[in-house]
């Protein structure tokens, strides 16, 4: 009986100490081809970023939001580059390049191409990352 507040103390010490310290874990999903709603993801990236540098984030490009991570038509591409030095990862949907008849040698280097958007983002849910929308 008198190890109970040991106990009790150790463990809240540890709680604290895991909980302090977690890193949370954000994908990103953005279908859309409107550079407008671009600039406020990569906004919103930035600001996530200056308040928990130690964030994982994974941007889902899918639909005619691919067309950002050409290299020959991405109009964000040293936003992208900024943010791949901070550890962004930007996927790109294979199914999309596709239907889209894209060549994935197309794709700049700072992006992985993952097979299935949708998918790719289920994955990382499972894997207890946070959802969000891009755009407004």
């Amino acid at each position: 009986m008198k190890y109970y507040p040991q106990i009790f103390l150790f463990l809240f010490l540890l709680f604290f100490s895991v909980t302090a310290t977690a890193q949370h874990k954000i994908i990103w999903e953005m279908p859309g081809g409107d550079t407008a709603q671009q600039r406020v993801l990569f906004n919103q990236l930035n600001n996530v970023l200056i308040e928990t540098p130690d964030t994982k984030i994974e941007v889902v490009f899918h639909g005619f939001a691919v067309y950002a991570l050409l290299k020959d038509t991405g109009y964000f591409k040293p936003k992208i580059a900024a943010l791949y030095k901070k550890g962004v990862v930007f996927a790109v949907c294979n199914n999309s390049l596709k239907k889209r008849n894209i060549e994935k040698s197309r794709v700049i280097p700072e992006a992985i191409i993952v097979p299935v958007a949708i998918l790719e983002i289920v994955q990382k849910q499972e894997e207890g990352w946070s959802y969000i929308k891009a755009g407004y």
